[in-house]
C-alpha cells in the first residue's frame, strides 16, 4: 500500500508536467484575487508590481481601512505577512475566515502588506524569460529568500519612508526569513520583530506523507534538474486530475474535501470551519516550483538546514565542496528575539524540530507552544480560534516591540 502511495506521489507531478503545455496561462473563468477578497470583506487594497534583481515580477498588496483613512498614516508601523509553500497572499484573506490576522492588524492601525513569491499567480512574470520556459522554474526557497524577500522589504520601506518593519511568516515564509538573515545579515536591522508561524527550518521529524518522497533524493541525478524545472502545481489542472474540482462548490461533501486539505496542508485539524473549504480550493494549491519541494525533502533527509544539493559536480562548481553548505544561523541576530509559534500536531513542523531550532538560537528566540490537541499546520492561519491563539499574542508582541523601538529612537 505504501509503495502505491509513493508511486502516486511521483506520477502525479509527472502527469502535471506532461499536461502542462495543454493548460492556458489564464483560466477562462474569472480569477478571484487577493484584492477582490479584501474588498469583499469591507476593506480597501492597493497593489504594487516590483521586480527582483534576477528579473522576476512580483505583486504586493497593501491593505487599507476605509473607516479610518483612505491611506495609512505615515507613522503607522509596517507589517509584512508572508505565505507558505504552494500558497500566496490569498492565504491571509480566505473568504469565510472569522478573524484573519491581516484584518485584526489593520483595525489596530498597522500598515499591512501581503507579500508573494515567484511562481504563484502573483509572481509569474519575468523581464526576459517566459513562464513556459523551464529556466523560469529553476528556483527553490533559497532564491525566494535571497532575492524576493529582500526586494519586497526594500520596496515597502522605501514606499513607507520607514527604516524597519514587523514580519510574520507562515511555513515557507519562516524558511525564507532565516535564509535571508543567514545569507544577508545586514537585513537584521530592518526587522522590528520577527514572528514565525509553524516554522519549517529543521524538518527531520516531520510526519507528513510527503516524507516518503525523501528517500528518492538521497543522491542527485540529472532527472531532478529536468523534472525540477517545471511547475509542480497548476491549480485548475490539479483539481481536474485528482477529481476535487467539485470542492470549490458550497454543495460539495465537506468531509471529503476537508480530508484532501488535511493531506495537502499538514494533518488533521479540529479547528477548520467548513465555510472556508470552497475558497481554499479556489486559491490553493498555488503554482509552485518542484525545486522548492525537492529542497524541503533534502532538508528532511539530510537533517540539516542547508543550501540546495545539486549533485557532486554541481556542488563543486557552486560551493567548491562536495556537499552544500549549511545556512549560517549565527548570522541571525535581530534586535529583538524571534517569536516562534508551534504545536505538537503539525505534521510538517514538528515540536522536536522547532525546539531544536530554539536551542540553537538560544536567547535570540522566544517559544510559543500551542498545547491544543489536533492543532495542525493549517490552523495557524485558518483555525477558528486564531484570534485568541495567534492574533492576540502577535498584537501584543508588536505593541511591545514598537514601544522599545520608539524608546530607542528617542534616546538616539
Amino acid at each position: 500500500m505504501r509503495k502505491i502511495f509513493v508511486v502516486s506521489l511521483i506520477v502525479v507531478p509527472i502527469l502535471l508536467i506532461v499536461l502542462r503545455q495543454q493548460q492556458q496561462q489564464n483560466d477562462e473563468e474569472k480569477i478571484i484575487t487577493t484584492a477582490d477578497r479584501v474588498r469583499r470583506a469591507g476593506f480597501d487594497c492597493a497593489s504594487y508590481d516590483i521586480y527582483t534583481k534576477d528579473g522576476y515580477g512580483l505583486t504586493l498588496f497593501r491593505l487599507r481601512n476605509p473607516l479610518t483613512s483612505t491611506t495609512p498614516s505615515p507613522a503607522a508601523p509596517v507589517v509584512l505577512l508572508m505565505h507558505g509553500f504552494t500558497s500566496s497572499s490569498d492565504v491571509w484573506v480566505i473568504e469565510g475566515l472569522k478573524n484573519p490576522l491581516a484584518y485584526d492588524l489593520l483595525r489596530q492601525g498597522y500598515d499591512v502588506w501581503l507579500g508573494n513569491n515567484r511562481g504563484n499567480m502573483y509572481g509569474q512574470r519575468h523581464r526576459n524569460i517566459s513562464v513556459w520556459d523551464r529556466e523560469f522554474w529553476r528556483f527553490s526557497f533559497h532564491e525566494i529568500g535571497i532575492n524576493d524577500l529582500p526586494q519586497m522589504i526594500d520596496f515597502i520601506l522605501e514606499e513607507t519612508q520607514q527604516t524597519s518593519l514587523h514580519y510574520v511568516g507562515y511555513s515557507q515564509g519562516t524558511t525564507i526569513a532565516m535564509v535571508l538573515l543567514s545569507m544577508k545579515p545586514e537585513y537584521n536591522a530592518k526587522f522590528k520583530s520577527i514572528n514565525l508561524l509553524a516554522p519549517t527550518i529543521f524538518m527531520t521529524n516531520g510526519r507528513s506523507k510527503l516524507r516518503y518522497l525523501g528517500r528518492f533524493f538521497d543522491s542527485y541525478t540529472p532527472l531532478h534538474t529536468y523534472v525540477g524545472d517545471m511547475a509542480v502545481f497548476r491549480p485548475k489542472l490539479l483539481r481536474k486530475l485528482l477529481g476535487f474540482e467539485r470542492c470549490r462548490s458550497p454543495q460539495a461533501n465537506a468531509k471529503v474535501c476537508a480530508a484532501i486539505i488535511y493531506n495537502l496542508f499538514g494533518g488533521y485539524s479540529a479547528y477548520l470551519e467548513e465555510a472556508l473549504i470552497p475558497d481554499i480550493f479556489n486559491s490553493h494549491p498555488a503554482t509552485s516550483a518542484l525545486h522548492q519541494l525537492f529542497h524541503f525533502l533534502q532538508i528532511h533527509r539530510s537533517q540539516k538546514f542547508r543550501q540546495y544539493d545539486i549533485g557532486l559536480e554541481g556542488n563543486l562548481r557552486r560551493y567548491n565542496h562536495s556537499l552544500p553548505p549549511d545556512y549560517n544561523l549565527s548570522n541571525v541576530n535581530p534586535r529583538l528575539p524571534i517569536h516562534m509559534f508551534y504545536s505538537d500536531y503539525d505534521e510538517l513542523s514538528s515540536k522536536t524540530d522547532v525546539e531544536w531550532l530554539a536551542h540553537i538560537m538560544g536567547n535570540k528566540s522566544v517559544s510559543h507552544f500551542i498545547d491544543l490537541e489536533h492543532y495542525s499546520h493549517l490552523d495557524f492561519v485558518w483555525g477558528n480560534n486564531t484570534k485568541e491563539i495567534i492574533n492576540e499574542p502577535i498584537l501584543k508582541i508588536l505593541k511591545e516591540a514598537e514601544v522599545l523601538w520608539r524608546s530607542d529612537k528617542a534616546a538616539n
